[in-house]
């Protein structure tokens, strides 16, 4: 990479059943066993899964039906990563007037205690999270320093990561920091209906995981990196997918991406929404397939087509098309729930 310098400011519910083998150390919680629908009794048997495949090829998607600290730490197990060097969690810590919508830091805990790992974040544009000190100030206010040490990935300087034909960026921008990790977790409250774009994998790997230089990138589809310019809605989401795509090559085989999908109020107007309860965790080492699942679930919230493509209009779902068509990952998946 090249441095750059400093920054600035279920048409079935057919859920697969194994039993799961140790794996890198950890012992692998039980997968149901139980006959016919194994969702039934879950925050989502009755949630049509859109993209939920039985074909063998397809990647697996894990699910929780619980939302805590243990079952964050189960679901990474599930996924059965071996876990290698130095380990980094990639959140967003977010500031204190989004507070409400940001992870629970006790969720983190006991993954970060077993993986001995560090909470990395990148700098953005917002006064709380414009340079390193700020944004440490502003994580510790918010009790992530209780969980693990925190690396601001661009503390020191930016480095240019390459992007193979992409659709328009040629490199992404992150923090130097980003090259020092081995093992990758991506672990995200997932907004369905809270952002203008859906937030998941894909958005923790592209506008989140830049430097505000990245997100600027990012958001002007490689025109600009001195600030805020933006491009189309569509030219957005095909340059997150290039940078997606950045991130996964300069640390291949290394990622697990966890969505955690607990109760978030909806807040951006759409009609048909309500307040939800938890309804699970999904993770997999296919970013694409845990967003889509991640969407499927909350979207499959209603049972009017119409109004799920609306909902998937205004958020932006096509990103994940641009970024199956680039071979990131799969829309389609297979379904494995851990009890």
């Amino acid at each position: 990479p090249l441095s750059i310098g400093p920054t600035i400011m279920l048409k079935r519910r057919q859920v697969l059943l194994a039993v799961g083998a140790s794996v890198s150390g950890f012992s692998l919680p039980a997968f149901a066993q139980t006959a016919g629908n194994s969702l039934k009794g879950t925050p989502i048997e009755n949630i049509n899964l859109t993209h939920l495949t039985d074909k063998k090829d397809a990647p697996v998607v894990y699910y929780s039906p619980r939302v805590s600290p243990q079952a964050v730490l189960d679901i990474f197990k599930a996924v059965g990563l071996p876990v290698q060097g130095k380990v980094g969690l990639k959140v967003v810590f977010g500031n204190q007037r989004d507070r409400a919508k940001m992870i629970d830091p006790a969720l983190l805990k006991p993954i970060a205690d077993k993986l001995h790992a560090t909470l990395i974040e990148s700098n953005y544009m917002d006064s709380a999270r414009s340079d390193a000190a700020t944004h440490l100030a502003t994580a510790k206010s918010l009790g992530y320093d209780k969980v693990a040490p925190i690396d601001i990935l661009d503390a020191e300087k930016e480095i240019a990561i390459p992007v193979r034909n992409g659709y328009h960026l040629k490199n992404f921008i992150t923090g130097s920091h980003f090259a020092n990790y081995d093992t990758l977790v991506s672990i995200v409250r997932f907004k369905g209906h809270n952002l203008q774009r859906y937030s998941g994998a894909t958005k923790n790997l592209s506008i989140c995981l830049g430097t505000a230089r990245g997100a600027c990138q990012v958001h002007s589809a490689g025109e600009v990196t001195d600030y805020y310019h933006p491009s189309s809605p569509k030219e957005t989401s095909e340059s997150m997918a290039d940078a997606v795509s950045a991130a996964l090559d300069y640390k291949k085989g290394r990622w697990v991406f966890i969505n955690i999908i607990n109760a978030l109020k909806p807040v951006d107007g759409c009609s048909g929404t309500a307040d939800r309860p938890d309804l699970g965790i999904v993770a997999s080492t296919d970013p694409i397939a845990a967003d889509r699942a991640a969407l499927d679930i909350v979207y499959g919230l209603t049972s009017d087509p119409e109004l799920r493509k609306e909902w998937e209009r205004e958020h932006s779902v096509d990103v994940l098309d641009y970024a199956e068509r680039k071979g990131l990952g799969s829309k389609v998946y297979r379904l494995q729930k851990i009890d």
